[in-house]
């Protein structure tokens, strides 16, 4: 027996799936998920609406060089068991771009750009 695995899960639970993230059940050729948050913490609490645009941040739209693979790889794979047995899976959350995926994949693209900052209070001056 070479290569072909099967998966079977008895059971999962799942909380939470947010944020451009995936729960696959089976075989994917490709998947491709992104992600994008702009995140404020402020010392007082203020919220005035539509507040950034992701263009005006290069983080969100710079280039993320992928290098090639040049390796040659080889490699012969002999699957004494055939499946893949699991009995519980408990996931609290998936986020951000994220996948979980029971199944085989052949070419995933996951990616998320967070820009943080931070807004203090001006001190007085004495």
């Amino acid at each position: 027996m070479d290569g072909i695995r099967n998966s079977v899960v008895q059971d999962i639970s799942i909380n939470d799936v947010v944020f451009s993230s995936n729960v696959h059940v089976g075989d994917t050729t490709y998947i491709k998920a992104n992600s994008r948050a702009f995140a404020v913490q402020r010392e007082e609490e203020l919220y005035f609406g539509f507040e950034v645009d992701f263009e005006d941040y290069p983080i969100f739209s710079e280039v993320i060089p992928i290098p090639p693979i040049t390796e040659d790889i080889h490699f012969h794979r002999i699957n004494l068991d055939p499946v893949i047995r699991v009995d519980h899976i408990n996931i609290i959350g998936i986020s951000a771009a994220s996948i979980f995926q029971i199944g085989s994949i052949k070419d995933a693209y996951l990616e998320s750009r967070v820009h943080h900052v931070r807004q203090l209070k001006e001190k007085p001056e004495s």
